[in-house]
C-alpha cells in the first residue's frame, strides 16, 4: 500500500483475533515510533511494549473507553518527559500506520487514572503517561472489508482554508 492509501483506509480497532502478533511486526511497530519526528529532535519519549494479558487487563480498568487493551496482542504505553502531546501523537501516528501496513489494527487508549496506570507499570512520577496505544489483528469485520464511508470525513474545503481563515 501507498501512504495515501494507508491513511485512507486506516480505522480505529478495538476487537482482535488471537493469532499472535510476530516479533518482527512488534518491533517494525516500535521502530516507527522511535523514528517519529520530535521537535527539536528530542525525542521525549520511550515505550513500554506490554504483552502480559493480565496487566493489559489492569490497564484496560484505567479509562473509561480503554477496554480494547484487554483483547490485545500488545499495547504500547507512551511515556515522556513532559505533557507535550504533539510529539508523542507524532510517534502513535507513525507506529499505528506502520501496524495498518502490516494488516494489524489499533486503537488510542486514554488513561483516565494516570497515576493508577503509572503504577502498574512501575512509571516514576516525574514522567508523563496517559495514553496506551492496542495493537492487534483486527476480527473479520463486513465495516472493514467496505471501502470508507463517503461521508466519513468532512469535505476539504470545509476544514482547509488558502492563505487566511475563511470559515
Amino acid at each position: 500500500m501507498t501512504v495515501s492509501e494507508v491513511i485512507r483506509t486506516k480505522r480505529a480497532v478495538r476487537q482482535f483475533t488471537d493469532k499472535p502478533l510476530s516479533e518482527e511486526a512488534i518491533r517494525s511497530i516500535l521502530n516507527a515510533g522511535r523514528r517519529a519526528q520530535s521537535s527539536k529532535n528530542t525525542q521525549p519519549w520511550h515505550f513500554i511494549a506490554i504483552r502480559d494479558r493480565a496487566t493489559l487487563q489492569r490497564l484496560a480498568e484505567c479509562g473509561a473507553y480503554a477496554g480494547h487493551l484487554a483483547g490485545a496482542h500488545f499495547a504500547v504505553a507512551l511515556v515522556a518527559s513532559t505533557a507535550d502531546s504533539f510529539d508523542l501523537g507524532q510517534a502513535a501516528a507513525y507506529m499505528q500506520l506502520v501496524a495498518w501496513d502490516l494488516g494489524i489494527g489499533s486503537c488510542i487508549a486514554s488513561m483516565w487514572e494516570p497515576e493508577k496506570a503509572k503504577a502498574i507499570l512501575g512509571i516514576p512520577q516525574d514522567l508523563h503517561f496517559d495514553i496506551a496505544i492496542s495493537f492487534g489483528y483486527p476480527l473479520p469485520s463486513r465495516e472493514r472489508l467496505s471501502a470508507p464511508k463517503p461521508h466519513g470525513r468532512k469535505p476539504f474545503d470545509e476544514v482547509v482554508f488558502w492563505e487566511r481563515w475563511s470559515g
